[in-house]
């Protein structure tokens, strides 16, 4: 394994790295799915979302490939989308092929970009989470892009609410419009 950090190329043996780790009581009983393993459920609410069978969804983008939406429930910030491949059974981001990477990211930089000109965002984040020792809870492979606006400090996120209805959709529409061709 190796890390660049600016002109410098440092190699780590892997298991020398530190990691965040589960305490040994909550860890799952062995052969227990913890998101990197196991069967994909198609049933999953992405994968719902991803074959056009959600109800009440508001799709900001979508193309063969890529659905990029806002969750209707708990958003971290007005304009939070989900970045997914439209695939299923990519349950994480080691199951996506190069394609698939470059079309997400490609989808991440647009909602970015949509969420500074329609919304105002001075800032956003992009998180992506994968097993449950990182807090993935729905394992279809998905990016959250996050947006902020300025005049609050950093720190910790706010906690995910559900917006009105009418706000929800307006937003929707803004992100819809500023959509980059």
């Amino acid at each position: 394994m190796f890390f660049a950090l600016g002109a410098l190329l440092l190699f780590a043996p892997a298991d020398s790295l530190p990691a965040q780790q589960i305490p040994a009581d909550e860890l799952p009983p062995p052969g227990t799915d913890t998101g990197l393993e196991g069967k994909y459920d198609p049933q999953n609410g992405i994968a719902q979302v991803a074959r056009g069978e959600a109800q009440g969804v508001a799709i900001i983008f979508q193309d063969d490939h890529v659905v990029v939406f806002m969750p209707p429930d708990e958003v971290v910030a007005p304009g939070h989308v989900l970045v997914v491949p439209k695939r299923l059974g990519a349950r994480n981001l080691l199951d996506l092929k190069p394609d698939e990477m470059r079309d997400l990211l490609v989808a991440v930089q647009k909602a970015a970009i949509a969420q500074k000109n329609g919304l105002g965002a001075t800032g956003f984040r992009v998180q992506q989470n994968n097993g449950l020792s990182s807090s993935q809870t729905v394992y279809h492979a998905h990016f959250h892009v996050i947006p902020s606006f300025g005049g609050k400090a950093p720190g910790t996120p706010a906690p995910r609410r559900k917006l009105p209805e009418a706000e929800y959709n307006e937003i929707a529409a803004k992100l819809r419009a500023a959509w980059p061709k």
